[in-house]
């Protein structure tokens, strides 16, 4: 059904004015009679920043892309509805690491330390790569006390050096990736 311009103008204006009056609902209706979506954006923005109801925020939006093609109001909204969604995601992401039912294998993710390599404190997981090439270097110059005789108490020979090869390689990739 379409409506006079001079209609649609009176209801914008109402709409405005119940919007400013805080009346949120009416302004809604009488937005979405007149078919005027830049003020359905307003009211979804109203929703999102002062009332922090993510959902009907991104409803509006999501009515907004699917009915609003006309000067880039979709582009807008979808902007806006994509960040919505990001934030909801990454909100959900912290949820599920805190969850203990969740992470119940902790251990998975954790690469496994020869009980020998003692230079690398036990929160290895947090270590940076400066810690990793430090303990790898007092390794080293264990390994070579051994060789020369120089120590009376020697490292054991089956401390196994790879594992902190395989920690600098897993690190660079990580790095490499972000960049």
């Amino acid at each position: 059904m379409e409506i006079k311009d001079s209609t649609r103008s009176a209801l914008v204006r109402k709409g405005n004015e119940l919007f400013n009056q805080k009346d949120i609902e009416g302004a809604y209706r009488c937005y979405l009679t007149a078919s005027y979506f830049g003020g359905i954006e307003k009211v979804a923005d109203y929703y999102n920043f002062e009332k922090k109801n993510i959902i009907k925020a991104m409803q509006l939006y999501k009515l907004i892309i699917k009915e609003y093609s006309n000067l880039g109001g979709n582009v807008r909204a979808k902007q806006k509805l994509d960040k919505l969604c990001e934030s909801v995601a990454k909100v959900l992401r912290k949820w599920l690491k805190e969850d203990e039912t969740f992470n119940q294998d902790k251990n998975k993710d954790k690469l496994e330390l020869d009980s020998k390599n003692t230079f690398l404190p036990n929160d290895y997981k947090k270590n940076s790569l400066e810690d990793i090439m430090k303990a790898k270097e007092q390794l080293d110059n264990k390994a070579n006390i051994v060789n020369d005789k120089k120590v009376s108490n020697p490292l054991p020979l089956n401390v196994k050096k790879p594992v902190f090869e395989q920690i600098y390689t897993n690190k660079q990739k990580a790095n490499d990736k972000k960049n």
